[in-house]
């Protein structure tokens, strides 16, 4: 088994500006990672709808272990190892719907709250030690709800979530996560380490390289920075949202009302799926655009945008859905983008977010799953039906169309980059200590967990 003593005390030398690149490519340093942060951090397994009937149950594997969600009761979430006790075998994968657990090898049952209900021919352990009922019952994982979301802790004794999730709730929940429903859902495989793939989404300052149809209409000047063991970025909007990026030595327009329509339509072009549905709802983009058309050309910042919001709220009003309001404060305390430690990215807009959770695939740390997965404030019955998809080969040019094209450019970076790492001429990874630093903190709060 490996141990701290086992990895050079290189890997662990973080700075603002340094991260060592061997962190990414080491099996030991894998090892230790499902060790001490895997099977010990609370991670979001499922939203709250994957099981939102009683029945409902969600399989949620990560490194070499498997856990089940279920709604046992109308108000009861509950999560379990999904293991047979008996013989060991698996009992679930994916969604599904069960009136009780059942284990297809020797027939062994559970209720929805995990207890034995029965065990064929029972008889023959007469007089057997650890064959009581709380033996062979279901193994209970620790659970807790946030923004709909469900997380799950395999540790037993590990810290309470109220602890692990601060600061978080008090910058995000005026965003009202836990009113929005799927709109899509991917799993895609990538060549690259979880940390990799995670940390593409916890920066602007790829933006001009990566997203480069994006500057004509956004000034990504931004900064991050660390919120205890998450973190956030934000942008400092010194030039209004419409306006070209200052990188391009272009004045700011007169008119940037039509700029802003633009960048609204580039959300439903490039991040929405083929009905514009992505990081917000199709309905307030096009919404905002047509209250937008009226506004006079020399409108200022950010009254055309405080337009824009109130016609997205009108129409939400108008077909049953909700809408968040946060004020300014709100907003410009939120940001625009947190990782919720590990390995949960939001990526936010008016009435919608979307979510990236990597996490590693097999023993190897050159693979990941990416999830992506978009969240609106749908009215009842408007989604025209979630999608979910698992992209084994995101070149194959049949599976790329799933993919927003937007994140085409950044999945591509991100195995790009595990590539990079191996490479004799890489001396270590120099983050932007400004632009970047939700990603050295990030790190250090890997460390944190590791040396304990």
């Amino acid at each position: 088994m490996t141990s701290r003593a086992d990895i050079p005390d290189r890997m662990f030398k973080i700075r603002d500006d340094f991260i060592p690149q061997e962190r990414y490519i080491s099996r030991e340093f894998a090892e230790l990672e499902k060790r001490k942060i895997w099977h010990k951090v609370w991670q979001v397994a499922c939203r709250e709808e994957d099981v939102s009937a009683v029945g409902d149950y969600s399989v949620y594997d990560i490194t070499d272990q498997s856990v089940i969600v279920v709604r046992a009761g109308k108000n009861d979430i509950r999560a379990f190892h999904n293991v047979c006790p008996h013989r060991g075998r698996k009992l679930l994968e994916g969604q599904g719907k069960i009136n009780k657990f059942h284990c297809g090898f020797h027939a062994w049952q559970w209720n929805l709250n995990g207890d034995n209900i029965r065990v064929l021919d029972q008889e023959d352990w007469q007089g057997c030690n650890d064959m009581n009922p709380e033996d062979v019952c279901l193994t209970a994982v620790r659970t807790a709800t946030w923004g709909g979301f469900v997380f799950v802790s395999l540790d037993p004794d590990g810290e309470s979530f109220e602890e692990f999730i601060d600061p978080v709730p008090q910058y995000v929940d005026c965003l009202e996560l836990d009113k929005m429903t799927f709109a899509w859902a991917l799993t895609v495989n990538l060549d690259a380490n979880w940390k990799v793939a995670q940390e593409a989404f916890m920066e602007s300052y790829h933006v001009w390289g990566t997203h480069p149809q994006f500057i004509v209409n956004i000034d990504e000047k931004n900064a991050s920075t660390g919120m205890g063991r998450h973190g956030k970025h934000f942008y400092f909007y010194e030039r209004p949202v419409g306006a070209p990026s200052r990188r391009l030595n272009k004045p700011v327009p007169d008119d940037v009302v039509t700029g802003f329509s633009a960048f609204l339509q580039s959300f439903y072009e490039q991040v929405g799926d083929e009905n514009g549905n992505g990081q917000m709802t199709a309905r307030s983009i096009k919404a905002a655009q047509k209250a937008l058309e009226t506004v006079p050309r020399d409108t200022p910042f950010p009254d055309y945008i405080t337009i824009a919001v109130e016609a997205m709220k009108k129409k939400a009003d108008e077909v049953g859905a909700p809408f968040p309001m946060p004020t300014a404060q709100q907003k410009a305390d939120m940001g625009v983008d947190w990782n919720v430690f590990p390995n949960l990215g939001l990526v936010m807009s008016f009435d919608g977010c979307l979510i990236f959770r990597a996490r590693p695939r097999g023993d190897d740390p050159n693979h990941c799953y990416l999830d992506i997965w978009s969240v609106l404030c749908w009215a009842d019955n408007e989604c025209p039906g979630v999608r979910r998809a698992h992209i084994d080969n995101w070149r194959d040019e049949e599976q790329k169309k799933l993919i927003p094209s937007l994140l085409i450019q950044d999945t591509g970076n991100i195995e790009f980059v595990q590539k990079g790492m191996h490479s004799l001429g890489l001396k270590g990874l120099r983050p932007n200590p400004v632009q970047e630093r939700q990603i050295s903190n990030f790190h250090k709060v890997i460390n944190d967990y590791l040396l304990k």
